[in-house]
C-alpha cells in the first residue's frame, strides 16, 4: 500500500519532461474531465516528491487491494469541528464497502494550511461504474459533505488516463 501521493499540474510538454527525467517513477499522466486542459500528473511511486509545486497527500486508509488502475475521482473535503470525525468514519466506511472500484485511498493533505482536508482517491474502470456508484446508498452517505456551506468546502474532479 502507497503510504504517500503527490500530484502536481502543467502543461504536456512540462509534465512529459518529468516522466522523461525520472524513468523510476511510477507516474501516471491524466486530463481533467470538465476541464480538459487540466492535466495533472500524479507520483503513485511512495517516495518523496521531486515536484517543485506539489500537492502531497499523506494515506490514512486504503481498500484492501487498492489498484489505481483505470480513471480517477478525487474528491477533496473540508469540514470544520465535530464534523471531521463523522466525515473520517464516513471515508473509511466508503473504503470498506464493496464497490466496483479498481481502488480506493484515503489521504490527508500534507501541509499546516489544509491539515484538515480529507481526500478520497478512486479508481474506476470507466464513467459507467463511477456513475451508478455516484448513484448508490455508498455515496449518498457522502453527500452531507459534498456541498459547500459556512462549514464545509468540497471539490471533486474526474481524471482520465493519458496514454
Amino acid at each position: 500500500m502507497l503510504t504517500k501521493i503527490s500530484l502536481t499540474f502543467g502543461s504536456r510538454q512540462i509534465l512529459q519532461s518529468i516522466i522523461d527525467k525520472y524513468p523510476e517513477r511510477h507516474f501516471k499522466l491524466m486530463q481533467a474531465t470538465t476541464h480538459t486542459r487540466k492535466l495533472a500528473l500524479f507520483d503513485l511511486s511512495g517516495k518523496d516528491t521531486i515536484f517543485q509545486s506539489p500537492v502531497k497527500l499523506t494515506t490514512l486508509d486504503a481498500t484492501l487491494d487498492a489498484q489505481l488502475n483505470g480513471m480517477f475521482y478525487y474528491q477533496s473535503f473540508q469540514v470544520n469541528g465535530d464534523r471531521q470525525k463523522l466525515l473520517y468514519n464516513t471515508l473509511q466506511k466508503v473504503l470498506t464497502e464493496p464497490a466496483d472500484m479498481n481502488g480506493g485511498y484515503m489521504l490527508s493533505v500534507d501541509n499546516k494550511v489544509e491539515a484538515t482536508t480529507l481526500v478520497l482517491l478512486t479508481a474506476w474502470a470507466d464513467f459507467e461504474t463511477l456513475t451508478a456508484w455516484k448513484e448508490s446508498e455508498t455515496f449518498t452517505s457522502l453527500k452531507n459533505f459534498t456541498s459547500m456551506g459556512s462549514d464545509n468546502s468540497y471539490y471533486d474532479e474526474i481524471y482520465k488516463p493519458i496514454f
